[in-house]
């Protein structure tokens, strides 16, 4: 689903929930974080090759990060600040839109889900009270 400001949001339901649970177990929100970075790490590997390149500074300018609570992936900048319309498109300015993160984040969905499935069927079985 969308989010505002450029953003794409996917929810997982009861993620909210298992941080919480996850607080008990000792290395439990660092094992969800380092999956989140995984699966942003994934999708930017993904993503570079569709990036559009004129002069190659908005491809190389891709990075992703992981927090307790998301996966990141992040093109522009102030030496890219033109990441964003071109990606998103800019109607007023007859910029079609390129969305080369969306599309490789939907396409690599089958690998980054099962991935993270998995990782949080081992944290959930490591959780107290399951």
């Amino acid at each position: 689903m969308a989010g505002g400001r450029g953003r794409t949001v996917v929810a997982v339901e009861g993620l909210p929930a298992l941080r919480r649970r996850l607080r008990a177990v000792e290395g439990g929100l660092d094992d969800l974080r380092d999956e989140h970075r995984y699966v942003a790490g994934y999708v930017l590997a993904r993503a570079q090759p569709g990036a559009p390149r004129r002069t190659g500074r908005l491809a190389s300018n891709g990075r992703s990060s992981g927090t307790r609570t998301a996966s990141i992936v992040r093109y522009g900048g102030a030496r890219v600040p033109y990441a964003a319309p071109i990606h998103y498109g800019w109607p007023a300015r007859h910029i079609a839109p390129h969305e080369w993160v969306i599309n490789a984040a939907q396409s690599s969905e089958p690998v980054w889900r099962a991935h993270f499935e998995e990782t949080i069927r081992r944290l959930v079985e490591r959780t107290p009270g399951t």
